[in-house]
């Protein structure tokens, strides 16, 4: 997806699969695994065992994905597709066991969610998610009142992708340089108090007065 085109264009493309921690993208309706595709995969199951590697299970995953071509399917929505099926034992308990793609947690602010979205990001080397769809990911999991936010300047799926990923950044600056002079303030108004207290003339005169009596 370029970035000056509008992201409504993959707003049907991206949707997560009901019960499931995997984002599908659309794929064609005679989309049918190759019986030996899935047989190199399923004879590779990653099990969760200490002394097996997860790194090496998706490198070896992603090698045999890209030795077969299902015409114009895309690529990651067939890694996408097979890739439960690369799993068995405790690690595919634990996969059918998360949360389903993102999701704004209670009491959580738009750019705190943005925040927490791009440090899962990070955590998660080599996932190959582009910026369009990780912004449609963030922005269908937000609840409605934050959504709204988003839109009050013109439907954020109408606007393109380097205006959408600009008004969340944004946010965050906005934020933080809101945070930054809050804290200017409070270091000017202890800074002032503690001036007005050592050279208040009425302190001084009652210091004057306090050494008098107790002489």
């Amino acid at each position: 997806m370029a970035d000056d085109q509008p992201m409504w264009g993959i707003n049907r493309a991206v949707a997560p699969t009901p019960r499931a921690a995997i984002v599908t993208i659309h794929l064609e309706d005679n989309f049918i695994v190759k019986g030996h595709h899935l047989s190199m995969i399923k004879d590779r199951q990653f099990d969760g065992r200490s002394l097996a590697d997860p790194h090496k299970h998706i490198a070896e995953f992603v090698e045999i994905c890209e030795m077969f071509r299902y015409g114009n399917t895309n690529t990651d929505a067939m890694k996408l597709k097979l890739f439960p099926s690369s799993l068995a034992g405790e690690a595919k308990i634990w996969f059918n066991e998360l949360s389903p793609g993102f999701t704004q947690q209670p009491n959580e602010s738009l750019v705190d969610s943005w925040l927490r979205m791009k440090d899962l990001l990070l955590s998660c080397h080599g996932h190959g998610l582009g910026r369009g769809t990780i912004i449609q990911i963030f922005y269908h999991g937000l609840d409605e009142p934050t959504q709204a936010i988003l839109n009050a300047g013109g439907i954020f799926l109408y606007k393109t992708l380097n205006e959408a990923y600009r008004l969340l950044e944004d946010r965050v600056l906005l934020k933080l340089d809101w945070s930054k002079k809050n804290k200017a303030k409070a270091i000017r108004k202890t800074i002032a108090l503690v001036e007005s207290e050592e050279h208040s003339p009425l302190l001084e005169k009652m210091e004057a007065l306090t050494i008098r009596i107790d002489s």
